[in-house]
């Protein structure tokens, strides 16, 4: 069947035209799925009985994984273990996490689906749940994949190269050591997922035309088209407007392919969208790590070594979480000199949903261990936290730095960015505040932390595809493949281009996000996008500009260098009334374009620092966020009313991680937090104003001297404000609380401090 444009692709968001996946006008023939999910996290399936659910009224079909007949998926095939450990797009023979779908309906509307789904019964015979990856490693009460005699994923091991394989601690007088723990998070995006999906003939054979939320249409046409058996160039996957991704939106789901099957399958569009508690059901989490982490320093708190191990949680079916492992290692000696390292993790199946990326992916959660390892080093020292880091975080004349961990730290002022923060925080008077609080008893304590930090952004991935067209009303076409979710590519694209070429950039037209607009592209993630495909809109718009050049040239009678351009098009210099406009010299003989396609420039670090002030009630435990400042070196600042929305939001990201969120289970796998009224989700109420500060050094590492903004705060942040309310409460003896620092925690961390003491430990 021939497939109509679902949507116009010139609907501005800001001016209320702007349309989700949801939003989508539907063909009239369109169908509706609903999954039918198990209520139990661990079990045999004995039984799907459907009978009654294909009996009701509007019901098209009812699928199990007999019906469906496909292969299970490996989404990352090093994870797997040679595909044993592959996920079942329905779940068959057994069922290894509440809310796996089992079946799905499909109806002629929405309420008749979610009617006769409730129809179904499942039967399925429970076996003990592991909810722990350590637990599922050493000592499992059972096997997720029978087959593999083994729930381990990674055995815990060196992965990579570089490191120690002694003990990088030798020679160390202080030994700063940290269980931390990264509990999963959601990325609780605005729009939780959609999809509609609708047969298409191709000259090629049976196709498939895809509208979905993601972040990258390329990663998701490649799956569509490998699951479902169909030829690359007879699929096609756009995605509209997206409300948030932050990492979660990276891969297909498994109900994105069931939905794509059963479009092809009954010959009509279906359509699902993910209802907010199938979000936390569906959508892969994020963290899920426990580190063991230790910080050595010499007598004059100089780093010795860094030794650390993980176990990272995989969920029930391997997913991204053992390759984030890997930038956790990647990121484990942070901005610092670090003389030798050794970094060590494994992975293991628990009976919790697929773990993905969020905001940072793999990178928060090594840089939060560090970074309250050497706090605790620094106690143990008798020596300033603020201290420590001056003495050991790398200085612009040691940059390029070869971290050992296969990366390389090109450039930037660590120290002058801490320096920064803690000025702007005041942290010198919030600390003497503290000390006149606890000096006349005050029960409301205050705590100053930092959270220094370096990231690898634009890491792992190759070129991205960027097209322009002078057209032929002499406006600017650019094609381009990674696509935005709030972030504002379309403008930064209109203004780079604008500001190459000499035209207003509401004369450039920005189309992505649809795989035949681009043959090939990147996700948007990594806070890569700005500079690697900016990186290439440039070059191209800069190609563009010299073609436009000759052409004007020739039309004017005039040499290229002597023609100055404007909005209005091309003149010579000093004679402005002899004009040609960008239409003419659009009309003129061939078209011009220009494209680009191979990668410009590679890996950049980000880094800074974030500082915080608390205040911890110590007779409830409660923690409010008194002063919070981001200090942010993204390199060269590309459009710097974006760049702040990324620091606040990244930084609210890394707050929220610290005090509130935490996705939650029983421990027979049953989920605590599947509703945003039991996950903790902040308000601009619950915050103050945040400061950002860019120091702006550019990065040699591609033309734009941009490094990446988006994933900064959430990296820096959790350990700031962990850092603080630790620092609050370390004249009681307290050493160390997990977060999310709820005020539970902390009030219990304070009484066993106080029975330490009373049984003589000291305070």
């Amino acid at each position: 069947m021939a497939v109509a444009r679902l949507w116009s692709e010139d609907e501005p968001m800001l001016r209320g035209r702007s349309r989700y996946t949801a939003d989508l006008p539907l063909w009239p023939d369109t169908l509706h799925a609903v999954f039918v999910r198990s209520s139990v996290a661990h079990g045999d399936l004995l039984s799907i009985e459907c009978a009654a659910a294909r009996q009701a009224p509007g019901v098209v079909a009812v699928w199990t994984a007999t019906e469906l007949g496909l292969p299970a998926h490996s989404y990352y095939p090093a994870t797997t273990l040679d595909g044993v450990m592959a996920r079942p797009l329905l779940a068959a023979e057994r069922v290894r996490f509440v809310g796996e779908p089992v079946a799905v309906v499909v109806a002629e509307t929405l309420p008749l689906a979610i009617d006769a789904a409730e129809l179904v019964e499942v039967d399925i015979e429970s076996r003990p749940a592991i909810i722990d990856p350590y637990t599922s490693a050493h000592n499992p009460a059972d096997l997720l994949f029978p087959a593999a005699g083994t729930n381990v994923v990674l055995p815990l091991d060196g992965h990579g190269a570089g490191g120690s394989t002694g003990d990088p601690l030798i020679g160390a007088a202080f030994v700063g050591e940290v269980v931390s723990d990264s509990p999963r998070l959601t990325s609780a995006p605005i729009e939780p997922c959609a999809i509609v999906a609708a047969p298409s003939d191709d000259a090629e054979g049976p196709g498939l035309d895809v509208a979905c939320t993601g972040q990258g249409v390329h990663r998701q046409h490649e799956t569509f088209a490998s699951v479902l058996g169909l030829a690359p160039r007879a699929v096609r996957v756009r995605h509209p407007d997206v409300g948030g991704a932050f990492g979660g939106r990276g891969d297909a789901l498994a109900e994105f392919l069931v939905v794509g099957a059963l479009a092809q399958r009954l010959g009509r569009p279906v359509r699902w969208v993910q209802s907010r508690q199938e979000q936390f059901f569906s959508m892969p989490y994020g963290r899920g790590q426990r580190h063991h982490f230790r910080v050595g320093l010499d007598a004059e708190g100089r780093i010795v070594g860094v030794d650390a191990s993980m176990w990272c949680d995989a969920g029930a079916y391997p997913h991204m979480a053992p390759v984030l492992a890997g930038a956790s290692r990647r990121q484990c000696t942070g901005m610092y000199r670090v003389p030798t390292f050794r970094y060590r993790y494994g992975a293991a199946v628990t009976n919790l949903p697929p773990v993905g990326a969020y905001r940072g992916a793999g990178q928060p959660e090594v840089n939060l261990a560090l970074e309250r390892a050497i706090d605790q080093a620094a106690r143990l020292a008798g020596l300033d936290p603020v201290e420590v880091r001056r003495r050991n975080l790398l200085r612009p004349a040691e940059l390029p730095w070869p971290t050992g961990t296969g990366i390389e730290i090109d450039s930037g002022d660590a120290v002058e960015a801490m320096e920064t923060a803690l000025s702007a925080i005041d942290g010198e008077g919030w600390r003497q505040e503290g000390l006149l609080r606890r000096e006349r008893g005050d029960r409301r304590a205050i705590g100053v932390g930092i959270g220094c930090y370096a990231q690898t952004a634009g890491s792992g991935d190759g070129a991205d595809y960027a097209h322009l067209e002078l057209v032929s009303d002499g406006s600017v076409l650019v094609s381009c493949a990674s696509a935005g979710h709030g972030q504002g590519h379309w403008s930064l694209w209109a203004a780079m281009v604008s500001g190459a070429l000499g035209i207003a950039p509401e004369r450039v037209t920005v189309v992505d996000a649809d795989t035949e607009v681009a043959p090939h592209g990147q996700t948007t993630g990594g806070s890569r996008t700005s500079f690697v495909l900016g990186s290439q809109i440039t070059a191209a718009a800069g190609q563009l500009f010299e073609a436009a050049r000759l052409v004007a040239a020739d039309l004017l009678e005039a040499h290229p260098d002597d023609l100055v351009v404007s909005d209005d098009g091309w003149s010579v210099a000093g004679v402005p009334a002899r004009l040609v406009s960008w239409a003419d010299v659009a009309g003129h003989d061939e078209p011009l374009s220009s494209q680009v396609e191979t990668r410009i420039g590679g890996p950049t670090h980000p880094y800074g620092t974030h500082a915080a002030v608390v205040e911890v009630d110590l007779d409830t435990g409660g923690v409010e966020l008194l002063a919070y400042v981001a200090v942010d070196d993204c390199g060269t600042v590309l459009d710097s009313a974006s760049v702040e929305g990324q620091q606040h939001g990244g930084a609210v990201a890394g707050i929220a991680a610290a005090l509130w969120e935490a996705a939650l289970w029983e421990p027979d796998g049953t989920p605590r937090t599947a509703t945003l009224g039991d996950y903790l989700l902040p308000s601009a109420a619950e915050l103050p104003m945040i400061t950002t500060i860019r120091p702006g050094i550019p990065t040699k590492r591609n033309p734009l001297g941009a490094r990446g903004i988006g994933e900064n705060g959430a990296i820096a942040g959790p350990a700031a404000v962990q850092n603080a309310v630790v620092d609050a409460l370390a004249h009681l003896g307290v050493e160390h609380i997990d977060i999310p620092v709820t005020p539970e925690r902390v009030w219990s961390a304070i009484h066993r401090a106080g029975q330490v003491a009373d049984r003589g430990g000291g305070l």
